[in-house]
């Protein structure tokens, strides 16, 4: 009896790409990679309104197509998939609408690059202030799109091992924002054949955003990552998933020290600049894979909680009276682990909430951190002031929880602007609103201005931790 269950067990496996479909085994890990293109029409009657910067920027032309590039991983029991859009946002409720289609996976993370130089998927960079910039005929474009993709992922698995790397390059980094705190680390994932060896894909977490094209851009372009791409192909002859790490602060590409293949130097909002400097990035992680270490990536467990914040932003408010934001709220309790009732014209509290998502993925040894917005490097560091400036809005505010504390010495990843885009998630005791202003400072700096509330950056750092806490039981829970 024994040998006939190794037998047809085998026989299983023979079959497992023809007859019956991919036959997973428990723990063992299984992957694909591939893409779809989002690119707009710049050329319908209906202006493309461009994100980031300022309203008001309509796509005068197409210089790069823009992406979902997406992944599926699979222990043989849980299916995750992990999209990466080259766009500036996107937002909470559209992921719940696009996990609902895919039932057969068991987790969805939609990402976002924060491109700045692509469509606006949020609604605040419209022809004006008060008009709506989100063509909603091109969101439900991308969210069949995605769905599409995920689907022939989940047809198209093969075993792989994997190996993890990291390099530090500060000088990738600029921080625009007092104090001066980089996250200088690019994190990788390297997914190779069981079969031959060959690399398959690679998940790549970068530093900075990607607006290396700056503000007068009228091409609508993935920007930096874009050649990044291009240059990992070159380097593994395989596709990349590139995803943003903690860029808020606000982490930009230097603008200078970047130098093209002819070793001669190159001006920012360039396309050479963009060009040189996604090369940078992938022969740095080229590099870096020089020095991985293989890694087991098995069981997966899965923890995630949808928590409320608070809009305070009064733009934002303005924002959403004015329909420019279409997003459902509610009133804000004074808690985050609950929210009241849900906002109408009729009803009006004086706080409302948005409802996001905090996720952790722990794959094996390495653990992804899905971040719903623009993490300010300190909260990964741990490089809060203390004492803080003495003229910041919250001076005595508790330190939150950072990364590093709660990573230890184990290897992660984080996902930026994972599943929703609530802006940026800046320490409390950096909040800098009234007068007088930090740093001897005669005006507030930038990054208040496109966060919902002070109150964001606890939320979510206490909600890492617990998070983490429940990752440390024996047994996981969603």
């Amino acid at each position: 009896m024994r040998l006939f269950s190794v037998t047809l067990a085998i026989l299983l496996l023979g079959l497992g790409n023809s007859l019956l479909g991919p036959v997973l085994l428990a723990e063992s890990l299984h992957f694909s990679i591939a893409s779809a293109e989002i690119t707009p029409d710049v050329d319908a009657p209906r202006p493309v309104w461009m994100a980031g910067y300022y309203p008001g920027r309509a796509a005068t032309t197409v210089h790069d197509p823009l992406y979902a590039r997406g992944m599926l991983l699979s222990d043989g029991q849980t299916k995750i998939a992990i999209v990466s859009l080259d766009l500036i946002g996107w937002s909470y409720p559209s992921t719940l609408s696009i996990r609902e289609r895919l039932p057969e996976v068991d987790f969805v993370v939609i990402c976002s690059t924060h491109n700045h130089e692509g469509p606006d998927t949020i609604g605040i960079w419209g022809e004006s202030f008060i008009k709506r910039g989100v063509d909603e005929k091109y969101t439900a474009r991308v969210e069949e799109t995605i769905v599409g993709l995920v689907k022939r992922l989940d047809a198209s698995q093969q075993p792989v091992t994997a190996e993890f790397a990291t390099i530090d390059r500060p000088d990738l980094v600029h921080d625009t924002r007092e104090p001066i705190v980089i996250d200088p680390t690019l994190r990788a994932l390297r997914f190779r054949s069981q079969v031959d060896g060959s690399t398959l894909g690679l998940l790549v977490q970068g530093t900075t955003h990607p607006e290396s094209l700056g503000a007068n851009n009228t091409a609508i372009t993935a920007d930096f990552p874009c050649y990044t791409h291009q240059r990992l192909a070159q380097h593994f002859g395989c596709p990349t998933v590139y995803v943003s790490g903690a860029i808020g602060g606000l982490m930009t590409p230097p603008e200078t020290g970047i130098v093209d293949r002819q070793g001669a130097s190159v001006r920012l909002t360039t396309f050479q600049y963009a060009e040189a400097y996604g090369n940078a990035v992938a022969d740095a992680v080229a590099e870096a894979f020089k020095r991985s270490q293989p890694v087991d990536l098995t069981p997966f467990r899965i923890f995630r909680k949808e928590v409320a914040i608070p809009i305070d932003n009064p733009l934002y408010r303005l924002a959403r009276s004015l329909n420019v934001i279409r997003r459902v709220s509610y009133e804000w309790t004074g808690e985050p682990d609950s929210w009241g009732e849900q906002v109408t014209r009729e009803f009006r509290p004086e706080r409302a909430a948005a409802v996001t998502e905090v996720s952790l993925l722990q794959l094996g040894k390495v653990k992804l951190l899905g971040i719903p917005g623009e993490l300010y490097p300190e909260l990964v560091l741990g490089q809060i002031p203390n004492p803080a400036d003495e003229n910041v809005d919250f001076p005595d505010a508790p330190l939150e929880p950072h990364v590093g504390q709660l990573m230890g010495d184990e290897p992660y990843m984080m996902l930026g602007l994972a599943n929703d885009e609530i802006g940026y998630i800046i320490p409390k005791r950096q909040w800098d609103r009234e007068h007088p202003y930090a740093f001897g400072r005669g005006a507030p700096q930038y990054g208040e201005i496109n966060s919902c509330s002070y109150e964001v950056g606890p939320i979510i750092m206490a909600t890492f931790a617990e998070l983490c806490q429940r990752a440390q039981r024996p047994t996981g829970d969603r």
